[in-house]
């Protein structure tokens, strides 16, 4: 896409961050926004700020699993009908539309990876609510492209691998469920299969899966982890039933990621590889 005008929402989040990092190298004259300067709820901002034919990634949104079981107001506010009207006005403007999304639209009940064909149905408040900003943004009539990522962590938030090393640091040993299996994924990774999707000649359309090569358990996981880092912490696997939460958490969150490979052109990295530079980067 010859465009070089692209206008990142949700510029100062964990994915968002690195986004305008990779874009801004990648030659790309990124433009971010983010709370408080512009809310996605707010139509007249989202007007102001969006120009006409360009390109518009939205990292922006409601992101508490546990908070949204009891705010689904809020989530709906901005994960659904926020989108729908961002769809609208790129519509209108003839802009184009790259969305993320989340494996929170499955149940985790399948026994296989989960294909961009296969049936969503959310098990909690979070994940309904970004399916149905999903389902909104192509009904909007705008270009668009859904990418899908599942347990990603980065530099700039919170995630899962940054909870283990904190709670490393004052436990000698920790539960880690067994029972729940996906692919960690880099925000690194992940913003730079974004800057290949959107060099590519044609705008590529619909939804796609990315996460990183492989499958592990959270448990797994946490072992790579403490192993990497030259803890001594000592990590039991137990079932999710032991962690009594507000929302339900799939199980199954492995992705097939066959349809994005073919049209980059080559499969995303194994997880440990960016987990073990990242672990080095914080460690």
């Amino acid at each position: 896409m010859a465009d070089k005008d692209v206008i990142v929402l949700g510029a100062c989040g964990m994915l968002g961050r690195d986004l305008m990092e990779e874009l801004r190298k990648c030659g790309y004259d990124a433009r971010g926004f983010d709370l408080p300067e512009l809310d996605i709820c707010d139509e007249d901002a989202l007007k102001r700020v969006i120009q006409p034919e360009s390109l518009i990634i939205n990292c922006a949104a409601y992101t508490n699993v546990e908070k949204a079981e009891s705010e689904p107001e809020l989530a709906y506010k901005v994960n659904a009908e926020a989108v729908a009207r961002l769809g609208k006005i790129a519509a209108d403007m003839k802009s184009r539309v790259i969305h993320i999304s989340t494996d929170f639209v499955f149940n985790g009940k399948s026994e296989t990876p989960y294909t961009e064909d296969d049936e969503p149905d959310p098990v909690n408040v979070y994940g309904a609510s970004k399916l149905e900003g999903e389902k909104l943004l192509k009904q909007s009539g705008c270009e668009h492209l859904i990418m899908r990522v599942q347990w990603t962590y980065g530099r700039h938030g919170s995630n899962f691998i940054t909870k283990l090393l904190e709670l490393a640091k004052t436990r000698d040993r920790l539960k880690v469920v067994d029972d729940q299996k996906g692919s960690p994924t880099s925000t690194i990774e992940a913003v730079k299969t974004i800057c290949k999707l959107i060099t590519l000649d044609r705008f590529p359309k619909g939804i796609f899966h990315f996460a990183a090569l492989g499958y592990a358990s959270r448990f797994e996981v946490a072992r790579f982890i403490f192993v990497h880092a030259g803890s001594n912490v000592e990590i039991e696997p137990c079932d999710s039933s032991e962690f009594p939460t507000a929302a339900q958490r799939p199980l199954n969150s492995c992705f097939d990621c066959g349809k994005l490979t073919a049209l980059v052109g080559e499969p995303a990295r194994s997880w440990q590889e960016p987990l073990a530079e990242f672990i080095d980067s914080i460690v």
